[in-house]
């Protein structure tokens, strides 16, 4: 009769099957939740743009669905360690892991399903750093830039004035959704020594060069100097008004988030808008590079807290508060890098390392585990306990 490896037989990879999915449906749930949670809190601050400009709902979804990608690099490593703790937690309560670990199972074998989760999630994070976060965050700052720099609508009411800037004064009789309006009345004293009064039949609200602005049908247009000694009168069939403050001088958005900008931009000092915030974009550019790992090494955290040395239900707690602990400090330690890296370039080996080191060193540890404990079986003598 030949005995196939553990690594090969059926049941083996079933249990494995089992907890892969286990651990990828906890993984969901979890990360649903902590989005959902962040969604909405960033949603109020949205909705609340979104009505004051009077803007569509489309924009409203199209900023909400936006920013998940920038939620996901933190939702996700947070997430994944959950599910591996609380799926091994249940497994340990179900006697599995202890059948499993007695039917000759090693450590490295019994990580083979939070690995292969770890290698998946940490795949995606790469995609998502790459390219997903920098794509989707440019379509939201946009936008967001869009709505800022539009009339908030819901200050214009039927035959009211407002102060729509300062400097000048709008009354409209009747408004539509769609930014028209009728019989409008401008007062605008935002140039030095002019004084212009504008009336029209209709107008329509719109976004010119970055600016809002107001184009004017059928109406009228009277200047005159401040010290009221000479104006001019005018009559036109269409005029723009712009509707900006008196000190605006900048009406095209600069792209200085980091988060939109490409990892081969944030590489390259060249491509800073300012010099001074070229360690900023240097050590966001590694940090980008690195933090798809964070979700692997928080994996390898968890697995190893459960699975290395003996499996026993008496000292659970004891384990679980201890691979907590260790997790915030790998966290902490991936935080403190990324700031020491953006005040000294010298640092930014430590993003590197705070995320790889505890990844590669656990798997490490779990594999000689797996190799040292047949050996020790194998040494022990023929009538000791195994």
């Amino acid at each position: 009769m030949v005995i196939m490896p553990a690594d090969l037989q059926g049941p083996d990879m079933q249990f494995d099957r089992y907890i892969f999915r286990q651990m990828l449906r906890t993984s969901f749930a979890v990360m649903l939740t902590l989005v959902g949670i962040m969604w909405l809190f960033q949603t109020i601050r949205i909705l609340e743009l979104v009505i004051n400009r009077g803007a569509p709902m489309t924009d409203f979804l199209l900023m909400s669905v936006t920013v998940i990608p920038l939620w996901l690099t933190i939702a996700i490593p947070i997430s994944v360690f959950v599910a591996v703790m609380w799926v091994f937690h249940r497994a340990l309560v179900d006697r599995e892991l202890l059948v499993a670990q007695a039917s000759g199972r090693s450590a490295i074998q019994l990580a083979r399903a939070p690995i292969a989760l770890g290698v998946l999630f940490t795949t995606f994070l790469v995609i998502n750093s790459v390219f997903l976060l920098p794509l989707s965050f440019g379509v939201y700052k946009e936008v967001q830039f869009k709505l800022r720099n539009t009339i908030p609508t819901v200050m214009l009411q039927d035959n009211v004035f407002i102060d729509v800037v300062d400097g000048m004064t709008m009354l409209i009789g009747k408004k539509y959704k769609d930014g028209h309006a009728e019989n409008v009345f401008i007062h605008d004293e935002k140039t030095d020594g002019v004084i212009v009064t504008m009336t029209a039949k209709a107008g329509r609200f719109i976004e010119k060069d970055g600016k809002p602005a107001v184009i004017l049908n059928d109406g009228h247009r009277f200047e005159l100097s401040q010290d009221k000694q000479s104006g001019a009168t005018l009559m036109f069939d269409t005029h723009t008004v712009s509707i900006t403050p008196r000190d605006r001088k900048q009406s095209t958005r600069m792209p200085i988030e980091m988060n939109e900008d490409r990892i081969s931009n944030l590489l390259n000092p060249d491509a800073s808008p300012q010099a001074v915030y070229v360690n900023q974009r240097v050590a966001e550019g590694h940090y980008r590079i690195a933090s798809p790992f964070l979700a692997f090494a928080l994996i390898m955290i968890a697995s190893t807290g459960v699975l290395h040395g003996q499996i026993r239900r008496s000292n659970w707690s004891r384990r679980t508060i201890a691979t907590i602990a260790v997790g915030i400090l790998c966290i902490s330690a991936i935080v403190s890098a990324r700031s020491l890296a953006t005040t000294s370039p010298l640092m930014i080996p430590l993003i590197y390392l705070s995320m790889l080191v505890p990844a590669a060193g656990l798997l490490t540890l779990l594999g000689w585990q797996s190799i040292a404990q047949p050996a020790a079986r194998l040494a022990a003598p023929a009538g000791a306990p195994r």
